[in-house]
């Protein structure tokens, strides 16, 4: 496949028929390899909206195909806070979600079971916003941002911590409350909106947080039970690597020197089965996505401690190994950077992003036959899918 500055078209059609897409994915968004790798959401390369864009106006590109005004994004965000203070003022919501995980399961499968409660009010609550503000109002819309709005405090109540008070401006900084965030101001924000832009899309139906979602929705249930089913589908393999790397990252001491760093790179690659999260990638030979954020954290003036250790880790593992970071590692750099302490929010804030390729997916997906495809071409295709593959 041919990228370029101008994606050509390529050869193969839709499986589903339809139009040509830039991309191996469906025309919401998709990977290419060769000659250059490049993740793709509607038809824009993905790193030219990280940064350019806030999370609001990539929802709404991933969701409608087209960039919304300024005056829609900052609706879509006004609705975003309007959900986030209902649900901090709300106890009900935080109770199913605390029982499960004061029972040992961990914060993602905690925090999915929010997802999986009566959410009406909270969606009458959307509804009034977004038509006061001229927004869209049909359920899948409403439902979307519900799920939206509802992640990063579904997963701060996972973690048992109390509710915060304070009302947020902008989704992004409700983001960076949840998370417990030291750093909370004009860049602290820009540098998260980045990172859910980079989290939010790009992969098609190829990664297992957006795959098994599309599964779900096939058989009838509802969009927030299938986002809940795509936060299942992430682990240490798959979205969980950024917290494997803050936890590693922590260890590193504040007075470390470039040397120290080396020697535990070299520690960690070297012990037998050990290996480094965030490095590396199933698809591509670099991730994209890690220089581009570098490059504007450096513009932006945004950096401390971590993202300096970042630098000389990438430089002596792509010496010792040949590898790169993946979005992963850079991820866990930039939150320990903005005193978030509690590595599980490296997949969270994960999550928090993805939830929109979940929805957009879901949605795609939901009136095709329950295989995907009728009967006939269902029997095709699985003659031809080689013994092992899933």
């Amino acid at each position: 496949m041919v990228q370029a500055d101008t994606p050509t078209p390529a050869p193969a059609q839709s499986l589903f028929g339809g139009p040509r897409t830039l991309y191996r994915g469906t025309n919401i968004d998709g990977a290419t390899l060769e000659p250059n790798e490049g993740l793709w959401v509607r038809g824009r390369n993905l790193n030219d909206l990280i940064g350019s864009v806030d999370f609001p106006t990539a929802l709404w590109l991933a969701w409608f195909g087209n960039l919304p005004s300024t005056t829609q994004s900052q609706a879509i965000d006004a609705v975003l806070v309007r959900i986030a203070s209902h649900l901090s003022q709300e106890p009900a919501y935080r109770r199913g979600i605390e029982a499960v995980a004061a029972s040992g399961a961990g914060i993602v499968q905690a925090a999915a079971c929010g997802l999986l409660g009566d959410l009406a009010t909270l969606e009458n609550i959307a509804l009034i916003e977004a038509s006061a503000r001229g927004l869209p109002t049909h359920a899948d819309f409403i439902q979307g941002l519900v799920s939206i709005a509802s992640t990063p405090h579904f997963l701060h109540a996972a973690l048992g911590y109390a509710a915060h008070g304070a009302v947020p401006n902008k989704h992004a900084e409700a983001v960076l409350a949840a998370m417990g965030a030291t750093r909370i101001d004009a860049l602290s924000i820009r540098v998260i909106d980045a990172l859910l832009v980079a989290w939010h899309a790009g992969f098609g139906y190829i990664t297992p947080t957006v795959l098994v979602p599309r599964t779900a929705i096939g058989t009838g249930v509802s969009i927030a039970q299938a986002v809940a089913a795509g936060f299942m589908a992430s682990g240490p393999n798959h979205v969980g690597a950024a917290e494997e790397a803050m936890t590693w990252l922590k260890t590193i001491s504040a007075q470390a020197s470039p040397g120290d760093i080396r020697q535990a790179v070299d520690h960690a690659l070297d012990q037998p089965g050990n290996l480094l999260f965030g490095f590396g990638h199933p698809l591509f030979v670099q991730d994209p996505r890690p220089p581009h954020l570098r490059a504007l954290f450096a513009e932006w003036g945004f950096g401390g401690r971590y993202l300096e250790v970042f630098d000389v880790v990438c430089a002596h593992v792509l010496e010792r190994k040949g590898l790169r970071p993946n979005i992963d590692f850079i991820t866990a750099a930039a939150l320990l950077d903005l005193g978030v302490t509690q590595a599980r929010w490296g997949v969270g804030l994960g999550l928090c992003g993805r939830v929109t390729a979940m929805v957009a997916h879901a949605i795609e997906r939901r009136d095709r036959p329950a295989f995907g495809v009728g009967s006939k071409a269902a029997r095709t295709l699985l003659a031809t899918v080689p013994v092992g593959w899933l």
